[in-house]
């Protein structure tokens, strides 16, 4: 089943896990596309506009999750944060950003996504 008009943007630095997550949600029938760094992630979205759904991992060199989000206030895109750090400063994402915790279950993935894109 295609997921007509959702695009999604995973930005992660573990090649590994971009790539296993845009293999699971592109078999979902989400348009899927990767960066491996905030920065690329910004290059991506001058040349092909905004996604529906950003997800997100925090910890990443150059330019970071947080660091990311920052530059992207004001935008529609629903951020949904990859991570494996359950410290309380992920409570400030809390309000701009769904938390899914690492390692991921592949069927909650897809249904944040999903509600992300219906958002």
């Amino acid at each position: 089943m295609e997921r007509v008009g959702c695009n999604v943007l995973i930005v992660d630095d573990d090649a590994d896990t971009r790539e296993a997550l845009a293999a699971a949600l592109a078999d979902a029938g989400f348009h899927v596309e990767q960066a491996d760094s905030g920065k690329q992630a910004l290059e991506c979205m001058e040349k092909q506009g905004e996604p529906d759904v950003l997800l997100l991992d925090l910890r990443m060199p150059e330019m970071d999750g947080a660091q990311l989000m920052a530059r992207m206030r004001g935008s529609r895109t629903r951020v949904l944060v990859l991570t494996g750090d359950s410290s309380a400063r992920l409570i400030r994402f809390a309000r701009s950003a769904k938390l899914l915790a690492k390692p991921i279950d592949l069927d909650e993935l897809e249904k944040a996504v999903e509600e992300a894109c219906a958002a």
